[in-house]
Order: structure tokens, then C-alpha cells, then sequence
């Protein structure tokens, strides 16, 4: 254990390229596998082709899957389609089939591969700046690395590692942001960056919004403190009591000024990711105010911001009243326990796996199913920290938390709505946070710290070793039946 954190710091450059370079393997390896479309790729992959050839997203035929992947583009017609999800993350997508084709499964994937890496290299930058240990950071990046979620959804051509990776990016500006000297200037260019990377986030998947509410929040709640703590070092060195209003008229100006630096550019963003449907003549509800008539403020927009804001209210509509059953839907208050993962493949054939037994079928799965030990561990690890701050008030709990806070405590309030484990690749990079300052704090303030580093490097090692076993069900290599069953350690991760 000694060596872990005991090497000589000439190796300190190299750990975080070492990670990268096995979080870069583990997820582009065999990308092109399957060679169908998995789970929701069928929209996504097919919308991210529509968007490239028409600049808005066009409906396809029913059973167009099957000639989609040969190359055959004809099940597309000219009808809009009503899509909820906003089309920043499909262009992205469709990046990838520029390059490599639309027939080819690695081009559907390598956009959102190589944001996955990058998630992983962004969330080594900001465990630095939390825990001040590029050794720390680099066991942070090693965990996010080897997980598998963030394996699996950087292998699919979905929205929300695309998601994840926008609002890990907004976080390392605003770490980059809290770090600069204080500035009461509207001139705060981290901040922008983060705010601009919200929007992106915010143009993949509406949930990008509750990173900027919480990041909103966390700003205008530092500059406060600020304020008060200088209101309180006036009032002892005055020897006296100072109006209350010399701290919060600040602290609202700040947040009102806060609030704007924010917004403003998430909303631009938000809006030029929607160029391709305002440049169309035939996306859906793209001519809605030629036929309606409006009353109140929207009828002095233009009629084409009329028809994008009755849009918008008709995916409200949707999403707030997604009830429907789905098989692998999951209780938000399960997720972080990793009760019911996604199954995004499965295939079964009689020969020609890994460990195959005589007389059982090989089967092919793709599972969102986290790595048990390292999730676990952060449930316990979160559990310490959270005593700990009723105690101390730790500040830097409260950032650490701050991904949990916007990309998980929203979601406590839509229980009834069909929504999906996977989700939690939004905030994983603070679970990973939430594990390494337990892990950090274990070590720091053990009584017998030369037995607590051996215990955290067999931990280390448990994680590397049960992300070794369940590999093969992430990424769909093919194994006997027996073998996967030996991975389904319950009942509902079936």
C-alpha cells in the first residue's frame, strides 16, 4: 500500500493518462457491437440521421430498424415527428455518422465514447481541485473508469452520457470559477464557460436544468456567506452593531446578478440548438401559429417563437405525464443501490461462447448494472459524510454533494413517472466524490492509518477485480448461460 501513495512524484503525470487509457479501452473496444440498434438508439440514431440530411427530425416507418443498419434510409419520410428530447446530443450523434456512415454501428457510438473518456479525464481534473491529490484523483478517474455505468452508456448512442459529460464540464468551470479571485464585475469568464456548458447540457435533456438551479443556488449561497462573514469581521473591529442590510443588499444584488450570468447564455444555447427546426419548413408544430390564433404576450412574438413555445408546453405535456409501465422502469429511490438495471441487449445462440457447458445456450447481455462494490461503498461513504456535516458544517461536503443535489434529489419528486436506473450517469461523478473523501477521511484520521491504506488498496483492488467479472455482461461478450446467471446476484437485476 505504501507504494500507492508513496511513489515518487515523478509519476504523478503519468496516473491520470494511465487511467484514461483504460477508461478509453474499456469503451471503445469492439464499439461496433452489436451491429443492431440497442434499446432507445432506435430514436436517437435514426433522429441524428434525420437532423444531418433535413436539419430536423422527420418520422420513420414502422419495422425500419432492420434496413436502417444495411444502409437503407427509405423508411424516412417527410412527416415531422414529435420528438421530447431536445436535439443537440442527436447532432452530436450524428457527428460520428458523418465521419464513419450511417450504416455503421462505431460511427452511431464514437461520439458519445470519446465524451465518455472525456467525463472521466474531467472528473480526475475536479477531484484534483477538491481533495488538492492528482494520486486521489487519479483512484477517482480509476473507479469512474471502471464502473459500469458509465461503460455502458458510453457504448450506446444515448443522450445521457452526452448529458453527463456537459454538466461534469460545468462543474470544472465552476470549481475553476471558485478558485479565481473574487470579482463584484459582471466579467467572470468561468462562470460563463460553466454557463455555457449548462446549456449544452440543457439542449441534450431538459434534466440539465437542475444543474442550473443548483449551481445557481450554490453561487448566490457563497456570495452570501462572504457577505456575512465580512459583515461580521466589520461588527467586531466597529465594537458595535451594524445594519443587517449592508450584508443582504448585497448578497440579493449578487444573486439577482448571479442568476442572469447564468441563465442568459443557458437560454441562448438552449435556443440555437433548435436553428435546424426554426430553418425548417416541416418540423413539428412548425407552422402551429399560422393556424392558431394566440392572445396575451405570445401574440407579439414572432409566430415562429409562437409555434416553438406551443411546442415546448406539448413536451412538457409528455414528459409530465409519463405514467406507462415499462419492464425495466425503477424507482428513483432504488437507483443508487443498483436494485434494477437496465438490460439494453440480449442475444442467445447454441455455440461459440466463453466458458460454454455442454447443453447450454450462449448468451450475448448488455446490462447498465453498476460495479456493486464501488456503489455500495459510496452509499456507506455518503452516509459518514452527511453525520459528519450536521457536526462540523464542512463546506467542501456541500460541493461535493452539489452533483447529488441537482442530478438525483429532483427526481425523489417524480416517483410515479417511468424513468430508468441508467439515469444516475448524470451524477456519478459525485458518488465517485462522495466515495473518495470517505476513503480520504478514513485515511486521514485513522488510528492505525498503515492498516487503513492496505485496507483502501484491497478495496481498490475488489473494485478493479468485480469490474473484471461483470465486464462481459457490460459489453455484450458472449458467455454461457450458466456464467451469465453467476453474474445476477439478484433476483431483480434479471
Amino acid at each position: 500500500m505504501k507504494t500507492l501513495f508513496r511513489i515518487s512524484p515523478k509519476w504523478d503525470s503519468y496516473l491520470p493518462l494511465a487511467v484514461l487509457a483504460v477508461a478509453a479501452f474499456l469503451r471503445l473496444f469492439n464499439l461496433a457491437y452489436p451491429g443492431t440498434l440497442v434499446f432507445d438508439e432506435t430514436y436517437y440514431v435514426k433522429d441524428a440521421y434525420s437532423l444531418l440530411h433535413h436539419g430536423v427530425e422527420l418520422s420513420w416507418g414502422d419495422k425500419s430498424d432492420a434496413a436502417f443498419i444495411t444502409g437503407d434510409t427509405s423508411g424516412l419520410s417527410n412527416d415531422p415527428s414529435f420528438i421530447v428530447h431536445p436535439p443537440l446530443g442527436k447532432w452530436l450523434i450524428g457527428l460520428g455518422m458523418l465521419v464513419f456512415g450511417s450504416a455503421n454501428p462505431f460511427g452511431w457510438r464514437i461520439v458519445v465514447a470519446l465524451l465518455g473518456v472525456a467525463a472521466v479525464w474531467l472528473t480526475m481534473k475536479c477531484a484534483e481541485m477538491l481533495f488538492k491529490s492528482k494520486r486521489w484523483a487519479a483512484i477517482a478517474g480509476l473507479l469512474f473508469a471502471i464502473d459500469g455505468v458509465g461503460i455502458v452508456l458510453s457504448r450506446t448512442a444515448l443522450l445521457d452520457q452526452i448529458l453527463g459529460f456537459f454538466v461534469i464540464l460545468g462543474y470544472y468551470f465552476l470549481l475553476k470559477y471558485l478558485e479565481a479571485k473574487p470579482t463584484k464585475s459582471f466579467y467572470r469568464p468561468w462562470l460563463l464557460l460553466s454557463a455555457i456548458a449548462l446549456g449544452c447540457a440543457t439542449a441534450t435533456k431538459w434534466s440539465g436544468l437542475y444543474f442550473v438551479a443548483a449551481f445557481i443556488a450554490y453561487v448566490a449561497l457563497v456570495d452570501t456567506n462572504k457577505n456575512y462573514q465580512l459583515h461580521k469581521k466589520l461588527e467586531v473591529e466597529s465594537e458595535g452593531k451594524l445594519p443587517d442590510r449592508l450584508w443582504l443588499v448585497p448578497s440579493i444584488y449578487s444573486a439577482i446578478k448571479t442568476f442572469f450570468l447564468i441563465t442568459i447564455p443557458t437560454l441562448l444555447i438552449y435556443v440555437l440548438s433548435w436553428t435546424g427546426w426554426f430553418l425548417s419548413s416541416n418540423g413539428y408544430d412548425r407552422n402551429w401559429a399560422d393556424t392558431h390564433k394566440t392572445s396575451g404576450l405570445l401574440s407579439y412574438l414572432p409566430k415562429s417563437l409562437q409555434s416553438f413555445w406551443q411546442y415546448h408546453k406539448e413536451i412538457y405535456g409528455f414528459h409530465a405525464n409519463l405514467h406507462e409501465s415499462h419492464p425495466y422502469g425503477a424507482n428513483p429511490l432504488s437507483w443508487i443501490f443498483m436494485l434494477r438495471p437496465t438490460s439494453f441487449f440480449w442475444d442467445q445462440k447454441n455455440s461459440g461462447c466463453l466458458l460454454e457447458t455442454k447443453g447450454t445456450l450462449c448468451t450475448s447481455a448488455i446490462t447498465a448494472l453498476g460495479n456493486p462494490f464501488i456503489w455500495w461503498a459510496a452509499i456507506l461513504a455518503a452516509s459518514v459524510l452527511i453525520g459528519s456535516w450536521f457536526r462540523t458544517r464542512d463546506k467542501k461536503t456541500v460541493l461535493i454533494f452539489l452533483g447529488i443535489v441537482a442530478g438525483y434529489v429532483p427526481w425523489l419528486f417524480l416517483m410515479g413517472r417511468t424513468v430508468f436506473e441508467f439515469y444516475v450517469i448524470a451524477f456519478e461523478p459525485w458518488v465517485i466524490f462522495i466515495l473518495i473523501a470517505g476513503l480520504k477521511a478514513w485515511k486521514d484520521h485513522s488510528y492505525k492509518p498503515l492498516l487503513a491504506r492496505r485496507l483502501i488498496f484491497s478495496f481498490i483492488w475488489l473494485c478493479v477485480l468485480g469490474s473484471v467479472f461483470f465486464y462481459p455482461i457490460w459489453t455484450g461478450l458472449w458467455e454461457g448461460y450458466d456464467f451469465w446467471r453467476l453474474h445476477m446476484w439478484l433476483p431483480s437485476w434479471i
